[in-house]
């Protein structure tokens, strides 16, 4: 058995490219048939990547959302939650609050102002520069695992990141580590791709390429080649 944990955003999912979506899911589809397991683990919370899993009908055996934060089996069943320690959401808050951005605090499933279920901060935000200066005014003030997406800058626990989480799912499952291969294509998939037997897409964050990874142009290539191999 080859247990794959897969990138969501631009490595399973194009958006505006639902053609290669739909080669994807027939990919995923005939790995699962040929006995395999197959992730998800995306920064996207619950709420939001399961609209589009269900618009193209994704299988999968495990969801991974916010980033690790949330962790999840077949039937979104939820296995494991890591929080941001409340005060550590009020600092965060008390930050943020002296810059001109939105924020909101993500519960793993929607937007919420509890500040006891929050598993992640969200700044929206789409300039590139602006992002970059948010990420280091929070990192300097704070020890916390922050970094920009495409349309936001998402802050989560410190002890957070994807490679944590499919540790801790390994030790929930009984999962064996050397069965185990990733993929992804940005800088919050860094972590795992480093630590396990690790692919990047094609086009990617630029932070990947120190890790000297072979890389592939979609999903449905790289399922391929594992089961070919």
């Amino acid at each position: 058995m080859i247990f794959v944990a897969s990138d969501f955003d631009n490595t399973l999912y194009l958006l505006d490219d639902d053609e290669q979506n739909m080669k994807n899911v027939k990919a995923i589809l005939k790995f699962k048939f040929s006995g395999n397991c197959f992730c998800i683990i995306t920064g996207r919370n619950f709420t939001d990547v399961k609209k589009l899993l269900n618009e193209y009908s994704v299988p999968y055996d495990y969801l991974i959302c916010e980033d690790g934060a949330k962790i999840f089996d077949k039937d979104d069943f939820c296995l494991e939650t890591t929080y941001l320690d409340f005060k550590m959401v009020q600092k965060i808050v008390d930050l943020l609050r002296n810059r001109p951005c939105s924020y909101y605090l993500d519960n793993g499933y929607d937007k919420t102002e509890n500040i006891y279920q929050c598993v992640k901060v969200v700044v929206e935000c789409s300039d590139e520069k602006e992002k970059k200066e948010i990420v280091s005014y929070i990192k300097s003030a704070l020890d916390v695992h922050i970094y920009a997406s495409r349309y936001h800058v998402n802050i989560i626990d410190s002890s957070v990141n994807k490679r944590v989480a499919l540790e801790k799912l390994f030790q929930i499952k009984n999962i064996e580590e050397s069965t185990v291969s990733v993929i992804g294509d940005n800088d919050n998939d860094y972590e795992m791709i480093e630590h396990f037997q690790g692919s990047i897409m094609r086009k990617h964050h630029p932070i990947l390429d120190s890790l000297h990874r072979r890389e592939f142009d979609t999903l449905e290539e790289y399922l391929e080649e594992l089961m070919n191999n």
